[in-house]
């Protein structure tokens, strides 16, 4: 029975998504279809609904993309370049559950790239951001740093196909950018594990559409990839459904920790109405089941439906609240004293909830707010877990020269299975707490340098502690301060 409904699952998962694969490839060659129409100068139909530009600014409440506030470097193609230098003082690099003074040097030198390349119908984005960290303790360790998301998009006049990838090759988790040295890292390079804008998935990269890594004991090397293919189809100027699909998975590297690696399978269907010029409401429905390699780790599914509502007003505000519940069902082994595994099923509901604030106070103050409660893989620590994050973070130009940003968050995860990391003991949660905050001062076009510091908590919770069990219901505190130097060269127009 157990086998038939794993089957049945994988079988319902994979056909939605070949189902979503055979509906982008009509989409695409309509897309190609139209864009032959245009260049033969063909009229287009009165009744055409045109949303190139409502995607951009106000883009339907159950896809992948959130509102353009600002068009960059403008509407071309360019290649823009940025690299940073920075010194750190860490007090607790390694994680040491047990001192919390093991002070320590780390070098970083990081470079990015960004390519926006506007084809009429088929535009690309590339963001990378890659370097080294040099962690100078009694036994010194460099670790790399990789980043790279990627976005193609096929478009027509009433909607568009996107095939999205990101992959992260980083040496801590995401949440707080602790790989970037925390609040004084790159910034608007696209990384970190916050919780913002777009649906269930959470817009580019958090929520379901993730491998979101909510906090980290010391280095430890990660490998993650999210690859998402979504459409886009406007059935009236004001009517629009979104159905998207996705496979993601996470693989720690040198691991004595015994971290657990996971793999993701997600398929979503959204329909939108926007009902005002400012005002819109999206109705969702998501599946996604999580599979762990590990023996006996066991396996769940989730099925997800949520109500959404936005407020966007375009250039100052977007505003985004929504929740509902979700069935979980999970499957594991339970060992029985030792000598036989029993198998056991459970199914129970619970919520789902989000919520954004983007507000740009004035051309010289913005603030995002973030809130976002789902299941996550558990990021290593448990099989599956039961995830609330918020976050905040505000920037603000004090004079033509200086700018000013904080960045603060917080997560709680409640393991879903049985099985945890050996580190994580048989802690039945953990929480990690970051706050942060950068100053950058401009040294005219090209340079800036920067000072930040960040102070971040780890606790596991102690439900389920034992004396046998030293970690479980342990903590750590650390400090991070960097001084660095930033290089930003022209952006480099391609048309």
């Amino acid at each position: 029975m157990l086998f038939r409904k794993t089957v049945m699952r994988r079988f319902f998962t994979n056909t939605m998504i070949a189902m979503l694969m055979a509906v982008s490839l009509r989409f695409a060659a309509s897309a190609q279809s139209t864009s032959s129409q245009d260049s033969s100068g063909a009229a287009p139909a009165a009744t055409a609904v045109d949303t190139t530009t409502q995607m951009t600014e106000n883009p339907p409440l159950s896809g992948l993309d959130q509102p353009s506030f600002e068009p960059g470097f403008g509407v071309r193609s360019y290649l823009a370049l940025k690299a940073e230098v920075s010194e750190g003082v860490d007090s607790n690099a390694s994680g040491n559950l047990s001192s919390r003074t093991n002070i320590s040097e780390t070098t970083r030198a990081l470079g990015s790239v960004e390519l926006q390349k506007l084809w009429k119908m088929h535009p690309l984005n590339i963001d990378y951001i890659g370097g080294v960290g040099w962690y100078n303790r009694v036994n010194s360790t460099v670790r790399q740093v990789h980043t790279l998301a990627a976005t193609q998009r096929f478009l027509w006049r009433s909607g568009q196909l996107v095939v999205r990838d990101s992959f992260s090759y980083l040496p801590e988790g995401s949440f707080g950018s602790g790989s970037f040295g925390g609040a004084g890292g790159i910034p608007g390079g696209g990384v970190g594990g916050g919780v913002s804008g777009g649906g269930i998935s959470g817009g580019g990269g958090d929520g379901i559409f993730s491998n979101g890594q909510f906090g980290s004991i010391g280095t430890q090397p990660r490998v993650t990839n999210m690859s998402i293919v979504d459409v886009t189809q406007y059935l009236s100027p004001r009517s629009s459904i979104v159905l998207a699909g996705g496979y993601g998975w996470t693989d720690f590297l040198n691991n004595p920790q015994g971290y657990l690696n996971s793999q993701q399978t997600i398929a979503q269907a959204g329909f939108n109405r926007q009902f005002s010029r400012r005002d819109q409401i999206a109705v969702t429905y998501a599946f996604e089941e999580l599979h762990f390699p590990t023996s006996a780790a066991g396996s769940a599914n989730v099925n997800i439906w949520q109500l959404l509502y936005r407020h966007h007003i375009s250039g100052k505000l977007d505003f985004v609240v929504g929740g509902g519940p979700e069935w979980i069902h999970t499957h594991q082994t339970i060992d029985f004293l030792g000598i036989i595994s029993i198998p056991e099923q459970n199914s129970f509901i619970t919520g789902s909830a989000r919520a954004s604030l983007v507000y740009h106070l004035s051309a010289r103050t913005n603030m995002r707010l973030t809130y976002m409660r789902y299941v996550s893989a558990g990021s290593g620590f448990f099989a599956g877990a039961r995830t609330d994050a918020i976050r905040l973070g505000l920037s603000h130009n004090l004079a033509r020269h200086w700018t000013i940003m904080a960045d603060t968050g917080y997560s709680r995860n409640s393991r879903l299975l049985a099985a945890t990391a050996a580190i994580a003991s048989n802690a039945r949660d953990y929480h990690y707490w970051y706050a942060g905050g950068g100053l950058h001062r401009q040294l005219g076009r090209q340079f800036a340098v920067f000072a930040s510091y960040q102070y971040s908590i780890f606790g596991f919770g102690s439900r389920g502690c034992s004396a046998a069990l030293p970690n479980c219901g342990g903590s750590y505190g650390r400090n991070v301060g960097l001084l660095g130097l930033h290089w930003t060269p022209h952006p480099i127009r391609l048309d």
